[in-house]
Parts: C-alpha cells; structure tokens; sequence
C-alpha cells in the first residue's frame, strides 16, 4: 500500500445513541471512493451495523473497524456504540484511536452518553473534534449546540464550518478554514463561493479560528496580537498544534443523512490532525512500573490486541494496533502473556466485515490477524520476549447477572462453548459457575446487554434456553 506511520490516522467516532455516527461514517466512505453507495440505518446495509442483530434492532452494538484513503492519508475509522450497555466496545476503541470524533444531535446537544466518552477521552488525554448532526432539521440549532459544550465541558470550541441556514432551509456549510462554501449537487458535496450573505458572518468566525490557532504557538499569538490576523498557512499550523496539545475543540456543522459537511471533516483530518508519531502507548517495566513507548517505524516489533470477534466464515479475528517496528504476514511472533510463539500467518485491512488482505502493518496502523492459536484482548505480540508488556485495558466490571442454563440438558455444552466465545468477545461479559446455588450465571452491563447475547446465542447454536 505504500503507507508509512507518518501518514496514518486513527480516529473513533462516539457519541449517544441515535446521533448519527453509523450515518456519517457511511459518508466518510462514500466521500473517499471506498463504497458506491451510503446505505442508511433503516436500509439494514450499512457498513458498520452488519451483524444480524444490529440489522434487526437498527443500533450499533459492536464496534467495527474501517479504513479509507484521503489527500495523502490512511484513516482507519471506528464506529462505536451508543448505549451505555456496550461502553466496553467503546473504551478499547478509543486505545487504539490518537483523536475522537463526538457526534452530537444537533436538535439536543450534550446528553449523558456524550459526558461519558468526553470523561474518558479526558482521561486519556486524548485530541477530540465535534460534529453537529442533523443540521437539516426543524428542531436543530448549531449556536446552542456550541454553547452547550463550551459550558457542560469548559473548552475553547470554535467553529471550523457552520451551517448556510438550519431546518427545511438548510443548504450546506460554509468551510471557515478554506474561505469556501460546500452545498450538495448530485448526492455529492461542490465546492462554490461562499454567499454574500454569510461574508460578515464568515468574517467574525474567520477572526475566532485565528485566535483559537494563536494558542498553539507563542510566535503566533505575539503576531496576532500584535496585528490582528494570521495568514492562512500560520492558522493551519498554529490549530495543527494547539490540537496536537489538546487545548482546543474543532467544531463543525452537517447533515451525515444528506452527507453535507464531509470534505471539510476530511480536509482537516488530511491538513490540521498531526501525525501518530509521537503518541505514547504505555508500557510495564521489569520491576512493576509504568514505561512510555512512542509509535515507532524503526524500532523492533510490538503490538496490543484491542479487540477479538470470532467470524462464522473466517474464524476468530483479533484486531491489533502495532505500536513498534512492522508486522509482517507469514512470520512468528511472541505472545508476551503466555511466554508462547504465535503464528502470524494472513494480515487484514477491514471495510466494516470486508477484510482485505495486505503484506504488512507498518507501526501506528490498526489491521486484523486471523486464527490465532490462544491470543486474546489486552495481549502484547512482540518480536522477542524481552519487550516490555502493554498496560492492559480496564473495563468496567459486569453489574448485571442472570442464570442460563438450557431448556434440553444434553444442549447445555452448546451454550456454555459459546458463551465462553462471548466473553472473549467482550470484557464486560462473564459466564460462570456458582457453585452455591449450582448454576451457571452469565453478567453483563444491563438487561439489554445480556438479551442480546442471549438472542445471539440461540439462534447460533438453534438451542432454546
């Protein structure tokens, strides 16, 4: 693919449920030539919600793993769920992601979903931008959108687009940071000039970008005191690190369902979002302490696991994101837990659940190695086993239990073998034996959560329990 680490993104997308991530993420595809059509929710054919499951409830359950090309740029993009019941899926995603995409409903602004991911990017210390959805609805209104974040979160967010009108009359957006305006022809975003009604509206936002970009850098914020303005190329610079440190919000307007307000997300993923190179992934030293490593190209192997699924078709899948060195197909690698050589033998680049085979995952890139022997979530994979182990991932402890057992005992093992599957699947499931009430007791994150495992179950397994 010709991709080095300096030219990889990883992003997460989250927000509350019914925001319209699945949506968006089906445009950033389409925008990049990645599929030929944006498929909606309700069309039960969308890239993300692809499991039986999520086609029939119409909401995402599982995080799901693509990637696309834009400018120069590889951007492996997750989808994540909204309800509370699957946070776990979103806490390994944002691991292995370096920013966050929060999805808003631009009718509602913050709900409670979002302050949670918003907490748990905070505690990662983890760049995120803003998208405010549903521009094109009656009820939707960007300016309380933005000052509703700036209030319940106390950031400096600052428009990067905002909308040519709202509701019924919505026509596009304006790209502050490009001085043009983006509106829809034909199911795709064209580039026109920015109307003149929107030119003092375009001028005031232009000013707050420039001061918002003067942040990330001391040169640039005594010019801008000094003169007013910033041009161009000093603003994108200057919101290039002020990002990088975290101390600015991007904010953009859109419509995921029209795929309005796409080019302008991805331009700035393309120009503005820094490079992976100097994340720091954490580390467990010999004698117990917590070790810095930086995404490195040069340095030997290493990767964390973040995510297992086990596939009917191509088996158990285990999604890592190689932090050090090139993983190669074909090869032997060392999983660190078990102190065992694992078998690299076919890599994987995933559309959602169409995987494409590759050769190599160069350092900062997230891709799939199939059939591992006894590799789970949270394993470090390393050339040798004198690396370091990575931190293991923490996910909250299951506060849901109910019995399971089935409704013929001879299909008991049936459920209990894929359940124990479930559990590998997901770090907030566990399906034990009590041994003071006999029975076996599956615990999840909540009513919803264990009845979809339940429904998923039965029908894998056609057994009644």
């Amino acid at each position: 693919m010709g991709i080095t680490t300096e030219n990889i993104r990883n992003i997460a997308i989250a927000g509350h449920g019914q925001s319209g991530k699945t949506t968006l993420l089906e445009h950033f595809l389409f925008a990049c030539g990645e599929i030929e059509k944006a498929e909606t929710v309700d069309s039960g054919k969308t890239i993300s919600d692809c499991t039986p499951e999520e086609i029939e409830r119409k909401i995402s359950i599982y995080s799901s793993l693509s990637h696309m090309h834009f400018g120069n740029k590889l951007i492996n993009i997750w989808d994540t769920p909204g309800l509370s019941g699957f946070v776990g899926e979103v806490i390994l995603v944002f691991r292995s992601s370096e920013l966050g995409c929060i999805v808003l409903d631009g009718r509602v602004g913050v709900q409670i979903e979002t302050i949670k991911f918003w907490r748990n990017l905070n505690s990662r210390n983890k760049p995120r931008f803003i998208f405010a959805n549903k521009m094109d609805d009656p009820k939707a209104n960007f300016d309380n959108c933005l000052q509703d974040v700036k209030k319940q979160f106390a950031v400096d967010a600052f428009p990067v687009t905002i909308p040519m009108y709202e509701g019924e009359e919505f026509k596009g957006v304006i790209d502050v940071l490009h001085g043009v305006a983006y509106v829809m022809e034909g199911g795709k975003e064209k580039e026109v000039a920015i109307p003149d009604s929107y030119a003092s509206v375009y001028k005031e936002k232009l000013e707050l970008l420039a001061a918002a970009s003067a942040e990330g850098d001391d040169e640039l914020m005594l010019k801008f005191i000094d003169e007013g303005e910033l041009s161009s190329e000093e603003i994108a610079k200057g919101l290039s690190l002020a990002f990088k440190d975290n101390r600015i919000v991007p904010f953009f307007a859109g419509s995921a369902l029209q795929g309005s307000g796409i080019t302008s997300v991805l331009r700035f993923i393309d120009e503005i979002v820094p490079s992976n190179e100097e994340a720091l992934e954490r580390a467990i030293t010999k004698d117990g302490q917590s070790s810095s490593v930086k995404i490195d190209p040069k340095a030997e192997f290493s990767a964390l696991v973040v995510k297992t699924s086990n596939d009917q078709f191509s088996g158990k899948l285990s999604f890592v994101k190689v932090i050090t060195g090139t993983l190669n197909s074909d090869s032997e690698v060392f999983n660190l837990r078990e102190g065992k050589k694992e078998r690299v033998g076919k890599l994987y680049k995933s559309v959602g659940k169409k995987i494409v085979e590759v050769s190599s995952l160069p350092a900062g890139d997230i891709g799939i190695i199939s059939k591992l022997a006894f590799t789970k979530t949270n394993d470090t994979l390393a050339a040798s086993m004198n690396a370091l182990p990575f931190v293991k991932l923490k996910t909250p402890e299951p506060i849901y239990s109910i019995a399971v057992s089935a409704k013929e005992k001879k299909t008991e093992d049936k459920i209990t073998e894929n359940l124990y599957k479930v559990c590998e699947e997901d770090m907030t499931v566990s399906f034990v034996f009590n041994p003071e009430t006999k029975q076996n007791v599956l615990s999840g994150m909540g009513d919803l959560h264990t009845g979809i495992i339940l429904s998923k179950v039965e029908k894998q397994t056609k057994v009644e329990i």
